[in-house]
């Protein structure tokens, strides 16, 4: 079981969310972890969300971050701590509104989410799925039954179409075999 962890701390500025982003996209790099699209969209967003949150509603001078990865269970977890005790509560926001979304995208983008009391504060945490990762050498050797199906799900993927070369034509709806009598040159007989 791969899980990798790691906190930083920023300061309770406007700036700090894009530097959360980028250092967010850094540790992904860094540890290894597959993204798609949609899970490196639901990663930035719901990021955004809780740090732009926690530096609009939050008090104290610094948040700490927290980014936890753990790959068999595919997930990644971000917490954001600052020194408020205030639980964010979602609102309905109206159309014209230009604030008030955060929380419902974070119960969309997540898999699950939620606020708790601190001794200092509050973390305001989410959980975002992440695609199938990739299994390593090391992780083959360890779990050979792991590693045994994922052989089976490669040979049981249905594969592409062989490409016919320009000149052969296909019998019987198949690809003809590099070795047909068609492509082998003629071997003059010694005897």
């Amino acid at each position: 079981m791969r899980v990798y962890s790691q906190s930083f701390l920023l300061v309770r500025d406007p700036a700090s969310v894009r530097l959360s982003r980028r250092r967010l996209h850094d540790l992904a790099e860094n540890w290894g972890l597959r993204l798609n699209e949609a899970s490196d969209t639901a990663l930035t967003t719901v990021l955004s969300e809780l740090v732009t949150n926690a530096v609009r509603h939050g008090t104290g001078a610094m948040l700490t971050i927290g980014v936890r990865a753990n790959l068999s269970r595919r997930r990644v977890l971000v917490e954001v701590y600052d020194d408020s005790r205030i639980l964010p509560a979602p609102r309905c926001a109206a159309p014209e509104d230009e604030t008030g979304r955060g929380m419902a995208l974070i119960d969309r983008l997540s898999v699950c989410h939620g606020a708790e009391r601190t001794n200092c504060g509050k973390c305001v945490w989410a959980e975002i799925a992440l695609p199938e990762q990739r299994l390593t050498r090391g992780q083959l050797i360890l779990r050979p039954g792991r590693a045994a199906r994922a052989v089976a799900r490669r040979l049981t993927a249905p594969r592409p179409p062989r490409p016919v070369p320009e000149g052969h034509r296909a019998r019987h709806g198949q690809h003809p075999s590099p070795w047909s009598p068609s492509t082998l040159h003629p071997v003059e007989r010694a005897w």
